[in-house]
């Protein structure tokens, strides 16, 4: 893994722990942000750091996953390294502050543009701003300026957007990293760490990450602090407990119990908010511990309650998903991991500048390891560093369509032992990485086969795919892995970020009638349990393989 460390040095004092506390939570307690997808078990290699002098003596584990060149450099893994002793260290350069989330309803041109599957009805068009100059002309109405914020808490990314309340137009908007990730990339991770003591951490950080987007939205839009009156936040079961603070001990264990899943009106003090922010907030109501806000908002946004037979997907660390229409819906939540979000991959990252989005690859005997890199698209057109979730879907198809790897998952040598070059060798796509999209895809697979036969309405009349994973991804090559079946060919809408939508459009909607549809969403759903459910178990195993005559 090609790292880069930051110039500047950090003194940490000597810790006040123990000697059984981390580096890692040393540092989190002192305000440092270090990427650990994996919570701190030692699994995934990313919290590196480096120690400008006495480092201490590398564990197995580091010695497994630091190259010698590493360690000799003073490299190590913020969970391995153990102790009070104060340091002198370095972090890496972070790339997650530039990720890239999709903060638009509208997949197909980034913005609203009329009423597409992804648009907010009654929203007018509207650019976002990003200069003083733009939010002048936009907010050049007589009278007070009044402004909301809609806030979409992903177990990744954050996004956020500013309205014009009296306009109907967004002008501006913002995302970050949740800085949660600290914590582990998984819901489950920070639902431990919560039930282990780090409840009050977790709910800080998020706060922090909150107050950071408000102060971008309004320093793009030149208006004041004050003009901001209401802000609507949405998220999974879990980051909304998060946020409020709620008990996650009913979310650790079966039956899976939440403290509270109605809508939630208060003021940002109550949410621990910085005290710049005179604000009334909204959190959405979920249905269920793994069916939260974001797919409540997502239904209510895209009008699904109107409909007649519809199944909408939000694929990330959890597979959300909801079937039906007017007559109500059948919704369930299958956990398949941080892998279509890039992690647990050996060359994962994610949706950062340099992460590869698409890539069609092709068998050539003078090439790096037998394989050319015919296309390839980064975000932002950078240099390849990794592969986010729609680079490592594609990388597994092209590896089935060139027959690298059999049904069961498992690569031809040299492919076996080497892994399978991508980016002429920049890095490489491995074994364990197979197994990884193996899990995760057979997961979301078995969830909407098992789901759509329990509901019984057959044949969904629109497969609606949320998210930034969903509207980059290439349908012929989730069809080819296995991940959607084929009857989903040429039926999907991508639909870009309907969970931002549905806290936009909840701002823009008469209150008393909006509360009424959430309240009749939530009423009429009910939730499908697949932990147990002896079809999903069976299509879970199934769908573990590849159809290599696709």
């Amino acid at each position: 893994m090609n790292v880069q460390y930051a110039k500047e040095v950090i003194e940490l004092p000597a810790g006040s722990g123990g000697k059984a506390e981390t580096l890692l939570m040393r540092l989190i307690r002192a305000g440092y942000y270090v990427d650990a997808p994996c919570g701190g078990k030692g699994t995934c290699g990313r919290c590196r750091v480096r120690f400008v002098s006495e480092a201490p003596q590398p564990t197995a584990n580091e010695r497994r996953l630091l190259t010698a060149e590493e360690r000799s450099s003073g490299v190590r893994l913020a969970c391995e390294v153990c102790g009070a002793e104060a340091c002198s260290l370095q972090l890496p350069v972070s790339r997650e502050q530039k990720i890239d989330v999709l903060v638009t309803a509208d997949a197909a041109d980034g913005e609203n543009t009329g009423q597409t599957a992804g648009a907010i009805p009654g929203e007018r068009d509207c650019a976002a701003m990003h200069n003083r100059e733009g939010a002048a002309k936009i907010l050049g109405h007589s009278g007070k300026q009044r402004c909301g914020a809609a806030v979409d808490i992903g177990t990744t990314t954050l996004a956020a957007t500013l309205y014009d309340l009296t306009e109907r137009k967004r002008i501006a908007a913002a995302s970050s990293v949740n800085h949660q990730r600290a914590y582990g990339a998984d819901v489950l991770s920070r639902i431990q760490a919560a039930n282990e003591g780090a409840a009050e951490e977790l709910r800080l950080s998020i706060c922090r990450d909150i107050d950071a987007l408000l102060a971008g939205l309004v320093a793009d839009a030149g208006i004041p602090d004050d003009a901001v009156e209401e802000l609507v936040i949405v998220g999974n079961t879990t980051m909304c407990h998060l946020l409020r603070g709620l008990s996650c001990a009913g979310l650790g264990a079966a039956p899976f119990t939440p403290e509270d899943l109605s809508l939630w009106e208060g003021s940002g003090a109550e949410l621990a908010l910085s005290d710049r922010w005179s604000v009334s907030v909204t959190i959405l109501p979920g249905i269920s511990a793994f069916v939260g806000a974001d797919i409540v908002a997502g239904i209510y946004a895209l009008e699904m309650d109107r409909k007649k037979n519809a199944l909408l997907l939000d694929i990330g660390t959890n597979g959300e998903m909801a079937a039906g229409g007017a007559d109500g819906f059948l919704v369930t939540s299958a956990a398949a991991g941080p892998v279509f979000e890039g992690g647990n991959i050996s060359c994962g990252v994610a949706g950062v500048p340099g992460a590869v989005t698409s890539l069609v690859l092709e068998r050539d005997p003078a090439a790096i390891g037998g394989i050319r890199t015919v296309e390839l698209s980064t975000i932002a057109g950078e240099t390849p560093i990794g592969l986010c979730g729609t680079g490592i879907i594609d990388a597994v198809g092209e590896a089935v369509r060139l027959g690298l790897i059999d049904e069961n998952g498992t690569f031809e040598e040299p492919w076996f032992t080497d892994g399978m070059p991508v980016a002429e060798g920049r890095f490489r796509f491995r074994q364990e990485d197979v197994r990884q999209v193996q899990m995760g895809k057979a997961a979301i697979r078995a969830g909407i086969e098992t789901l759509l036969a329990e509901y019984g309405g057959g044949d969904p009349e629109e497969i609606l795919i949320a998210g930034g994973f969903g509207c980059r991804m290439d349908e012929e090559q989730t069809i080819r892995i296995g991940l959607f079946p084929e009857q989903f060919r040429g039926h999907i809408t991508m639909i870009g970020n309907s969970a931002l939508a549905g806290a936009q459009r909840y701002l823009l909607d008469d209150r008393t009638a909006a509360k009424q549809r959430l309240a009749s969403i939530t009423g009429h759903a009910q939730e499908l349990s697949l932990a147990m459910h002896p079809k999903f178990n069976e299509l879970y195993l199934d769908e573990m393989f590849f159809d290599t005559d696709r």
